[in-house]
C-alpha cells in the first residue's frame, strides 16, 4: 500500500487528528534520542512564543525505558508532562506515542513534521509519509541516503537542520516559529511536498505500465530456447 493510499483511507474526523489540527502541532516521527533532544529543545522555545503549540512525538522504539527517558528530558526543560497515547483520553500539549504502526496516520494531525534518523547512523526514515499529508518536513543533516529527502529540499518543501553542535535546536525553533507566524508559507511548503509525492506516484505507475507492456510483448519461448 502506498503512502498516498494510506492517507486516503484515514477519516479526517478521527478525534486525535482534529485535536492536532486545532493548534500549531508538530508531528515528530521515528525519532531517536539525538532527534528528541533537538525536538524538545525547540518545543520548549516555541512554546514561549506560541503557548498553544503542541507536539506529537513518536519514538522509533517506544520501549518503557525509552519513554521514561523522554519524559525525564521534558521535565528538565520544564515542559508539560507527556501524555501517552494509550492513556490519552484528553491529550495535553505533549502527546507521547507508546505503540507502533500508527505513525503514518498520526502525521495527519499536524501542521508540520519532523522525521527522525538524520542525526545518527540509522539513516533518515520515511519523509514521504508526512509529505503525503501535505506537510512541510524537517530532518537532520545526514539525509544523503534518502533520494526523497533531496527531492523535497529541491522543491522547497523541507528543511535540513545543521549538526547539533552547530545549533540544530535553534534552527528547528526558527523553522517552527516561522511556520507558526506565517501559516500560508507553511501550507505552501506542504503543497510542494504533496506535489513531490504525487509526481513520484505517477512515475511509479508509468514504470509499472512499461514493465507490464514488456512482459506482455516479450516472446518468452524464444528467449528460453537453447542457443546453437
Amino acid at each position: 500500500v502506498s503512502v498516498v493510499e494510506t492517507v486516503a483511507r484515514v477519516s479526517p474526523d478521527v478525534p486525535l487528528l482534529a485535536w492536532g489540527r486545532g493548534a500549531p502541532t508538530m508531528g515528530a516521527g521515528s525519532t531517536w534520542l539525538p532527534d528528541e533532544a533537538v525536538v524538545l529543545e525547540a518545543f520548549a522555545a516555541v512554546r514561549r512564543r506560541h503557548p498553544d503549540a503542541r507536539l506529537v512525538l513518536v519514538p522509533h522504539e517506544p520501549t518503557p525505558r525509552h519513554l521514561d527517558r523522554v519524559a525525564a528530558a521534558a521535565a528538565r526543560l520544564d515542559l508539560p508532562a507527556p501524555v501517552r497515547l494509550s492513556q490519552a483520553d484528553a491529550p495535553g500539549p505533549f502527546l507521547l506515542v507508546d505503540r507502533v504502526g500508527v505513525l503514518a496516520r498520526l502525521y495527519g494531525g499536524g501542521r508540520m513534521a519532523y522525521v527522525g534518523g538524520g542525526f545518527g547512523r540509522a539513516g533518515l526514515h520515511s519523509v514521504l509519509e508526512p509529505a503525503a499529508w501535505g506537510l512541510p518536513v524537517v530532518f537532520g543533516p545526514w539525509w544523503s541516503n534518502s533520494r526523497e529527502a533531496g527531492l523535497l529540499l529541491e522543491a522547497g518543501a523541507a528543511v535540513s537542520l545543521p549538526p547539533r553542535s552547530h545549533g540544530a535546536g535553534r534552527a528547528l525553533t526558527q523553522t517552527w516559529n516561522k511556520w507558526c507566524d506565517d501559516e500560508a508559507e507553511g501550507r505552501m511548503a506542504g503543497r510542494k511536498a504533496l506535489d513531490v509525492v504525487r509526481a513520484g506516484t505517477g512515475a511509479a505507475d508509468r514504470n509499472a505500465r512499461l514493465v507490464e507492456q514488456l512482459v506482455l510483448t516479450t516472446d518468452w519461448r524464444r528467449l528460453a530456447a537453447p542457443r546453437r
